[in-house]
């Protein structure tokens, strides 16, 4: 009921000023969110990757959920989004929201890369370059990666 009786104050004009100002900020990134919610529940994989970016930044309204950035970014991988694989693979590979994995990190930069991912092909590139994160340091490897 406070809800809606300020929200129709604020419609008409009755008050005004900072608070306001930010109260129909927050009602605008409300119903974005709603939107964005709603289309990745019904499987648009761009949505859910907006959906895991907002979770893992604090943005829209949202509490920063390493947790849920992890599963919508998954959610949208697993649709083949390319920017989610490459960014669940960091997930993977730095361990935020899922337990660290080296293997099913470079496994969906693999993925990535094979979509066309540059991203992903430098990340496989400086991997080989720098002998890191399991990889023997492969200068030839790497260059067959960054051309990719």
């Amino acid at each position: 009921q406070v809800r809606n009786t300020l929200k129709r104050l604020v419609e008409s004009g009755a008050i005004s000023g900072s608070k306001v100002d930010a109260w129909k900020k927050a009602m605008t990134e409300e119903a974005g969110l709603a939107v964005i919610r709603q289309r990745a529940e019904g499987g648009d994989a761009n949505a859910m990757t907006k959906l895991s970016c907002a979770y893992r930044d604090g943005k829209r309204g949202l509490k920063k959920d390493a947790t849920q950035a992890f599963l919508w970014m998954k959610r949208a991988a697993d649709l083949k989004e390319i920017t989610a694989l490459s960014a669940c693979a960091g997930f993977y590979l730095f361990g935020f929201g899922i337990k660290k994995s080296n293997i099913r990190g470079f496994a969906m930069f693999g993925m990535a890369a094979a979509l066309g991912s540059e991203y992903a092909c430098g990340m496989l590139g400086q991997a080989n370059q720098e002998g890191h994160l399991g990889f023997d340091k492969n200068p030839q490897e790497a260059t067959r990666w960054y051309r990719e």
